[in-house]
Formats: C-alpha cells, sequence, structure tokens
C-alpha cells in the first residue's frame, strides 16, 4: 500500500476471524487481530470464495466462484494409475495430516466391505488399507478414484469433493469459526453425513458408510471456474 501497488487477498476466511473466536480464553490474542485487520484493510481487492467467514473487513469485494482442482482421468483411469482395486468400495481417509497417529488402524481390517487409501508418510498395504505418500502431489486424481471422502471440513477438501462429486463423511474441528460455512456447503452442495469424532476416532466407521452412500444423491450445479475469473481481475488490476 505504501508503495501504491495493487494488492489482491484471494480467500474464503480471515485469521483474524480464526483468533477471535480465542479470544476469551487468550485475551492476548486481541492486539494482533487488531494489527492483522488494519493490513487487511489496505488491499485493493478483496475476491471473496463462496461461504466467506469474517471478508467484511475488505473495504472492497467482489464474489469469486469456487476455485477447485478437476482431475482429467475417468474413476477407472484413476483407480488403475494409482493400483487400486477397480470394483472395491474406495474410501479416502483425507485429514491433512492431522489426527491421523489417533486413527484406530488395526479396526479397518474388520470392515472387509470397504477398501481404505490414504496418503500417510511411507507407502506401504495392509489388508484392506493403502498408504499412498505419492498420491498428495496427484490429489485430485486420488478424490476422483475413490467413492467416499472422510474428512475433517477445509476449503480444499470440499471443493474437491464438489468438484469431483464424491459422497463425503466428515466430522467436527472443534473451535474453529469456519467450520459451520464448510459444513452448510457440504449439505447444500454435495452428498454428505455427519460423523461425531468419537465414533470417528473408535473406529465405528460402517454404519455412517452404509447410511452415506445409501442417501439419495445431491449434485446441484456449481460454477467452478473462480481460477479463471480471479486471474481476469488480477490481469484487469496489471492493466489499469
Amino acid at each position: 500500500a505504501r508503495a501504491s501497488i495493487a494488492s489482491v487477498a484471494i480467500g474464503n476466511f480471515t485469521w483474524s476471524e480464526i483468533y477471535r473466536a480465542y479470544i476469551n480464553n487468550c485475551p492476548g490474542f486481541k492486539p494482533l487481530i487488531e494489527k492483522m485487520e488494519g493490513f487487511y484493510r489496505n488491499a485493493t481487492l478483496a475476491l471473496t470464495l463462496p461461504y466467506p467467514c469474517g471478508m467484511d473487513v475488505f473495504p472492497r469485494q467482489e464474489p469469486i466462484p469456487w476455485v477447485a482442482r478437476t482431475s482429467p482421468l475417468t474413476k477407472q483411469e484413476a483407480r488403475k494409475s494409482f493400483r487400486l482395486p477397480q470394483s472395491a468400495t474406495l474410501v479416502l481417509l483425507s485429514f491433512g495430516g492431522l489426527g491421523l497417529e489417533r486413527f484406530p488402524w488395526s479396526n479397518l481390517k474388520e470392515m472387509s466391505e470397504f477398501f481404505f487409501v490414504t496418503t500417510g508418510k511411507s507407502k506401504q498395504e495392509i489388508n484392506n488399507v493403502r498408504f499412498l505418500p505419492e498420491a498428495q502431489r496427484k490429489y485430485e486424481d486420488l478424490v476422483r478414484a475413490v467413492d467416499v471422502v472422510v474428512t475433517k471440513p477445509g476449503y480444499g477438501i470440499v471443493a474437491d469433493v464438489i468438484s469431483h462429486q464424491v459422497r463425503v463423511l466428515y466430522t467436527n474441528r472443534g473451535e474453529f469459526i469456519e467450520y459451520p460455512h464448510l459444513t452448510r456447503a457440504l449439505n447444500e452442495y454435495a452428498t454428505a453425513e455427519f460423523i461425531p469424532q468419537d465414533q470417528l476416532l473408535s473406529g465405528n466407521l460402517v454404519p455412517y458408510l452404509t447410511r452415506l452412500l445409501s442417501k439419495k444423491e445431491n449434485w446441484p450445479a456449481v460454477p467452478l471456474d473462480g481460477a479463471e475469473m480471479a486471474a481476469a481481475k488480477i490481469l484487469g488490476l496489471i492493466d489499469r
């Protein structure tokens, strides 16, 4: 701002809003929140993604559609590329590297009607569970390959399941202000089911997966060209 250079924010939440949720327990956050918001107010433009949270701090805002990755592969091609079974009901455990240490992996082998896959830290296969660390680089292809995603909602995975029309079993994220916005998106634009975190961490997935897979599909049309629209708006600022 001091150099009179245009700046563009793109997002569905602000960190000041995230930290504001903890201010009662951590009052020391208040001056940091005020400082962040001071920086945000200097932005030339904020391109707000669907279901925004705390983006009102930006003086000038323009909404854009979902920015989403879309795999060019068919489901069969995606499964073949990862050497996954073609006929299995595939379940992707997607937690962004968070909470997997607490997950009851040994319980999954009893769920023989499902084949589970996750990115993990090292490549291995244990019964009906496969760890594919290299798949992180082609995550959209992995989402395309599966029938269900089990996750804690974050913008990236919510955009992925909407883009690929993959059913999602989601759990809660605790005191995280963005969470209700993302779950509303899942319930409006995806085929989704909730699983309490204690049920997830105890390995009681089967009744929830069964309910989700029998659920009537809900995939209304959703614009996914947010990246192209954002690029056009940024180029417009440069030309100006």
